[in-house]
């Protein structure tokens, strides 16, 4: 797996505004888990043929590692971290932001009913 992915897919769930607990049936704790705690890497979801294996790493998991200045001690990251830049606007930062935004439905269901309703 390679982490030939600059910039996180616009269905990753470590983007800001990704929907709220949208994660596959994973809990947010399994991510954040594996990222912090040098897991394998996380890999791109739409890089996965049927029944095959990821050809990517997570972008949006690299990004995020890069701006919570998380090095990656597992040997499959490679230099993979050095091929994405901090992105504190677009992607989740901290641990506990990912985990408060995935936890709460409803608020960003709220949210976002209430910006459309600005435009």
């Amino acid at each position: 797996m390679k982490a030939c992915l600059k910039e996180p897919c616009n269905e990753c769930p470590w983007r800001r505004k990704h929907p709220a607990g949208w994660l596959g049936g994973y809990a947010p704790e399994d991510f954040t888990t594996q990222v912090q705690f040098d897991g394998p890497p996380l890999p791109c979801h739409k890089t996965i043929p049927p029944g095959g294996e990821a050809k990517a790493m997570c972008a949006g998991a690299l990004i995020f590692m890069r701006n919570s200045f998380k090095s990656a001690q597992h040997p499959d990251y490679g230099d993979a971290l050095k091929t994405v830049e901090r992105d504190v606007e677009n992607v989740f930062q901290w641990p506990h932001e990912f985990l408060a935004h995935h936890k709460d439905r409803e608020g960003w269901l709220k949210r976002v009913v209430e910006q459309r309703g600005q435009e």
